[in-house]
Parts: C-alpha cells; structure tokens; sequence
C-alpha cells in the first residue's frame, strides 16, 4: 500500500513540470463549418491573440460535416493533452441531440468545457431581388410556390430558425443545406436560394455592402451591429428567438491544469478592448465564464433545445 502510494505521488510529482511548461507545441482548434462562416471568423479573430498568450502557434483547421459533428469525432480521437481542441456551438451540444436518433459521442459528457466565448443572434437574411420585407409578405410569397431558404446544413441553428419560421407562418419553405454558413450566404447572394437564417457576424459585411438584405433579426431585441433591422418578433412571430453561441472545448480527460491555462488565455483576449469591440461591431455579445459555469450553460442548453426541436415538430433523422 505504501509502495502504490509512493509511486503514485512519483507520478504526479513528475507530471507537474510537464503541464506547467504547456504548451511546447502548436495547439489545433477544430471548426465543424466551412471556412467564413460565424464560428470561423470568430476562431481566426481569436486564434493569433491566443497565441500571443500561450507563446505557441494557433492553428485552425476546418472540418465541415454533419452539422458540425464531423470535427467533434475528430477532436475526440485525439489524446486529451489539450493540443487538439475544438471551437464548439449550440448545434453540436444542445439542437442535434434533437434531430439525430444515433451519434457516436454524448453531446454533453464525452467533452471538457473551456471557455465559453460569445453568443449572436440569428438573422433573416434575402436575396437582392426578392421583394418581401415583411412577414405578410414572406407568406404571400411562400404561397406561390418554389421559395427556398438555405442553410448551413441539416441540424444547424440556421436549419432550425427556417422550420419554427415556417410552422410560425404557416407556409411552405423547402429548405436548401448547404456545407457551411459561408456557402448558404453565397446562395442567398447568387438568388439559388431566396432567403437564409444566418449568424450575425457571418453576415454583416454582406448586408452592409448590399449584397444580401436584412430582413428580421430571430432575437428579443434589436442588436446594435444593424440598428435599423426590426426583430421577427416586432414583425409579429411571437416569441421568436434563436440564437446561437461559440466556445471551446476538449476530449474528456483533459487535466485541469491545462484547462485553466486555456481559460485565462480566453478570458484575457476576450478582454482586450480591440477584440471586444470587434466582437460587438460584428453583432455578437462576449460571454467570459469559467470552466464550470461554461459547463452548467452547456447542459441547461442541451434541455432547452432538445425541447425546442420536438416542439417545432421536426423529425429526428
């Protein structure tokens, strides 16, 4: 007994230098969405902050797929050390636990919370040349027929703001997936799709510019990155709000002392005045939590959705 007691406090005596001195290498964050979209720009905006705080490169690799759960089974192959990391979102946690019958991992259990980073609206956004502003006009267009709405795939929040929108109106809308929030905002931009919920800071450039209109933000209030778009819920969709939030997580088994490592590092960056107001200038709200309250927020999500999903009617897959 005194022997296995020694040796193990040999181990953890040993283990102590090492996490100490990390990282000694390049820490990966995984993004579940192409390149462009809401979680992108926020990971590449954060990415060199990073790591000027932990003194190692940041690199960020996507991996689109299956709403984002692609990357998430990547990241959860990889050794808990806390080199492989990944930028995670409402969709992967709390709204494909409601669509999906059968996933590889637990949403909720099989990952480390972080940090938590920030949280944005959902936006509707329509092509140059569709004519609804309204959501009068929205059904009076849905009811003649060939309207779609792009999205960044099946599960997205995206996907879900399009199916309550059309139960909410009682109107038919095909929806169009597409691999990524960046792909769907360029369908909407070409006309192939006529209209799109997408994340505010993947958007706000295009709108700005003209390039797509904005037509109705999915939140309780209006959001100061477009001041003059109303919310849905001004145009008369009662209780209308979808949003959607970003943060980073790790494989389960990831010591706490790196997880605290990554957490100061997140918070001090999320504190940095030109950061913070890039964020805010983009739409999105800062949310700096700790770890443990990051998880809280993950697991109450995860109720709050899977019950908006069934709510909604949508069928799990």
């Amino acid at each position: 007994m005194i022997r296995r007691l020694a040796a193990l406090l040999a181990t953890l005596t040993l283990a102590s230098p090492a996490l100490a001195a990390w990282p000694e290498r390049p820490v990966k964050i995984l993004i579940g969405y192409a390149a462009g979209g809401s979680t992108d720009v926020v990971g590449r905006l954060l990415a060199p902050k990073l790591s000027e705080r932990l003194g190692q490169p940041v690199v960020i690799e996507n991996k689109p797929g299956g709403a984002g759960d692609l990357a998430a089974e990547v990241m959860l192959q990889a050794p808990a050390d806390g080199y492989t990391l990944l930028m995670s979102t409402v969709a992967l946690h709390a709204i494909n636990p409601g669509l999906y019958k059968a996933r590889r991992f637990d949403p909720v259990n099989d990952f480390v919370p972080i940090a938590m980073v920030a949280s944005y609206p959902m936006i509707l956004i329509a092509a140059p040349q569709t004519t609804f502003k309204t959501l009068p006009e929205l059904k009076a267009a849905a009811g003649k027929g060939n309207l779609f709405y792009a999205s960044s795939g099946i599960g997205s929040p995206g996907h879900l703001a399009g199916e309550l929108l059309t139960k909410a109106l009682g109107a038919k809308i095909t929806h169009v997936p597409y691999k990524g929030g960046s792909p769907s905002v360029v369908a909407v931009m070409s006309g192939e799709a006529q209209m799109s919920f997408a994340t505010l800071p993947a958007v706000v450039p295009q709108i700005r510019s003209g390039k797509v209109r904005a037509v109705g933000l999915a939140s309780k209030s209006r959001n100061p990155a477009v001041p003059d778009t109303p919310t849905l819920i001004e145009m008369g969709a009662a209780d209308f709000d979808v949003g959607t939030w970003t943060g980073f997580v790790g494989p389960k088994g990831t010591p706490a002392e790196v997880v605290q490592k990554l957490n100061a590092a997140v918070s001090a960056v999320l504190a940095d005045p030109a950061i913070r107001q890039r964020l805010i200038d983009e739409g999105a709200e800062i949310r700096a939590m700790t770890p443990a309250e990051f998880g809280a927020y993950i697991k109450a999500e995860n109720t709050r959705w899977v019950k908006v999903v069934r709510d909604a009617g949508v069928q799990p897959q």
